[in-house]
Formats: C-alpha cells, sequence, structure tokens
C-alpha cells in the first residue's frame, strides 16, 4: 500500500514537472529536488521528534514522505510482539531500564519489543492511529499531482 503510494508520488510528480516546465534539464533538476526534500523531510535522515515543535514542522508535515514512512513503519511493526535487542547505552536502553523491563548491569541482553522500539526510535510522533489519515493525505497528493499534470498539459505551451 504505503510503497505503492511512494513511487506513484515520485512518478507523478516527475511527469508534472515535466508538463510545467520548458526543457527536460529542467524537470530533471526539480525532480532531484522534490526527491531530496522528501527524504530529508520524511523522518529518515532526521527524526521526526526533531522536526515537530521547530522551524522544520512546517517542511515535515507537507512532505509526501513522512506520510509514507510513518505508514510504511506503523502498519508493519507496531503491535509487533517481535523481539529487539537494546545497545547499551543507547536511547532504547534507557527506555527499558525506567521502565523497569532491565537491570543497567544484567548479565543477559537487554530485551524490548519492536512496537517499543518504534515509539521510542520516533519519539512517538509516528502512531498507527496515523494509518488511515496517512493514506487520505497521499490519495489527496497524488489527485493534486494530476491535476497539475494535466493543467499543464492543456494550458502550457512553449514554442
Amino acid at each position: 500500500g504505503f510503497f505503492t503510494f511512494n513511487f506513484a508520488i515520485y512518478s507523478y510528480f516527475g511527469q508534472a514537472f515535466v508538463c510545467l516546465v520548458e526543457n527536460p534539464a529542467t524537470a530533471l533538476i526539480l525532480s532531484s529536488v522534490f526527491i531530496g526534500l522528501n527524504n530529508f523531510f520524511a523522518g529518515l535522515i532526521v527524526r521526526p521528534q526533531l522536526l515537530v515543535g521547530s522551524f522544520f514542522a512546517f517542511p515535515f508535515y507537507i512532505t509526501p514522505g513522512q506520510y509514507v514512512y510513518e505508514g510504511m513503519v506503523t502498519s508493519l511493526y507496531k503491535g509487533s510482539p517481535k523481539i529487539v535487542t537494546a545497545d547499551v547505552g543507547g536511547g532504547f536502553f534507557e527506555y527499558l531500564v525506567d521502565t523497569g523491563v532491565c537491570v543497567p548491569q544484567q548479565p543477559e541482553p537487554c530485551q524490548g519489543t519492536v512496537s517499543d522500539f518504534i515509539d521510542v526510535f520516533f519519539g512517538g510522533v509516528f502512531t498507527d492511529d496515523h494509518i488511515s489519515r496517512n493514506a487520505l493525505i497521499l490519495g489527496g497528493i497524488l489527485i493534486l499531482t494530476r491535476v497539475l499534470t494535466f493543467a499543464g498539459l492543456k494550458y502550457i505551451r512553449y514554442n
């Protein structure tokens, strides 16, 4: 589902840029900039808890990658009982110690669930409550890109 949204968004934005600008080189540059910004603000490079509540919250919420990434991660791993081993001194390890699951000097590895790891890693910003919202927003973005493409084909003429 969300992976398909991602491919469609990249393809449709590429088509829209080709229809809206005069030459293919400019469309390629715009597509590259879009992909770079999309990946940067999606939560792939910078964790979402660092973006929310700052100046960068606006680009975080307008880039479609955030909705794709959140949808993929939460639909695949939220509520999963699979076990993750925490590294000593890491954020997940500290969370497990604070919640009483692990003791700092225990000889056996400190382990928690994937679902807990997702909560800690993304600072509680990515939740499975947003899955349907993310799908609707991505559907709206796809419709917007198609409208831009058709408007470019119909109304923009380069001589």
